[in-house]
């Protein structure tokens, strides 16, 4: 989704993954969905206008109003939290803290609330 917003062409892999990445995933967690997201910020960035697409898409993902209506929060952001995913929801590498898919708590949430 972030890979496909205006400007891409001058925005670099690592800066979507490091900048955007994590403001994203929190933005899903408390009720935006990525199509809802991905059309905000892509009304608030004019590629052709500015240097650097990444870091305004960031600032923008910082100010985020609240979730629009009809959007209920998402089932990752009431699961509890855990040592792979740390409550985001999305497995990090261990080396590097970069998401690397799904998690096993969201996977199966009874039972990673019965203990």
């Amino acid at each position: 989704m972030l890979l496909g917003l205006p400007g891409r062409d001058r925005m670099n892999g690592a800066d979507v993954a490091e900048m955007l990445l994590p403001l994203a995933v929190e933005a899903v967690a408390v009720g935006w969905t990525a199509s809802k997201l991905r059309s905000h910020l892509a009304r608030s960035c004019d590629p052709d206008r500015v240097f650097d697409p990444a870091a305004i898409y960031r600032m923008h993902l910082k100010k985020l109003p609240d979730a629009p209506a009809g959007s209920s929060a998402h089932p990752a952001a009431a699961a509890p939290k855990c040592d792979k995913c740390n409550g985001s929801g999305l497995a990090e590498d261990p080396e590097t803290f970069l998401p690397i898919g799904p998690c096993e708590c969201r996977r199966a949430p009874v039972l990673a609330t019965t203990s």
